[in-house]
């Protein structure tokens, strides 16, 4: 299989509860800041993303384990990363099965701050209204409880077996109800690539890798 160019898809990252899109120069759109690395980046930040889910998947990067969720308008492809396991990405595949693939989406991050806590989520929108989780806390469906773990000493809360069944879910469920392929826009023309072929991300991409953008 040939190189894949992604000039044309719009990679997305979360920052302090807003969908951002990072830039290797500033422009007019962009707000610049330094990250916790010491590194400058210039992003334009975005309340909501509208498109219809035509892709989800896991990816191990060097900042740890990923999802990347596709969606699809008129204009093309945007490709949202969030952390495994993140306030986001669980809220989001809570919703999940409630989601028409047929139709389009707005995704809605929001950080919300109690003190020194902070709480995310991902608002899943569709049809004008939020869509309610389809796993909760009163119906579980089978969905695992948090547990308690000993790690050093140290009590700790551990959602493993909780994203482990998320991630089936997407699998078993999600995917098969997704179209079986996608097409990308290469330099050479339209090329079709499969669901659940990796090379159809970039092999280095991360939001927090400028030179990916």
């Amino acid at each position: 299989m040939g190189a894949v160019n992604f000039s044309n898809a719009i990679y997305l990252s979360i920052t302090d509860g807003k969908l951002s899109r990072r830039f290797k120069t500033p422009n007019e759109h962009t707000e610049t800041r330094t990250t916790k690395e010491g590194k400058l980046v210039h992003e334009q930040f975005f309340k909501a993303w509208e498109g219809r889910i035509t892709n989800i998947q896991t990816k191990d990067t060097d900042y740890g384990k990923k999802w990347l969720v596709t969606l699809t308008d008129e204009e093309g492809d945007a490709i949202l990363q969030m952390d495994y396991s993140s306030g986001y990405s669980q809220a989001f595949l809570k919703a999940l099965p409630n989601v028409d693939l047929s139709q389009e989406v707005t995704l809605v991050p929001k950080l919300t701050k109690e003190g020194d806590k902070k709480k995310t989520t991902m608002f899943v929108n569709q049809n004008g209204a939020a869509l309610k989780w389809f796993y909760t806390k009163d119906d579980p469906k089978g969905l695992p409880e948090l547990r308690q773990i000993k790690r050093k000493g140290k009590v700790e809360w551990d959602d493993s077996e909780i994203m482990d069944f998320l991630e089936e879910m997407v699998h078993e469920q999600i995917l098969p109800k997704l179209k079986s392929a996608t097409t990308i826009n290469t330099k050479e023309g339209v090329k079709t690539v499969a669901k659940t072929d990796e090379s159809a991300y970039p092999a280095t991409w991360d939001a927090t890798n400028e030179e990916a953008f």
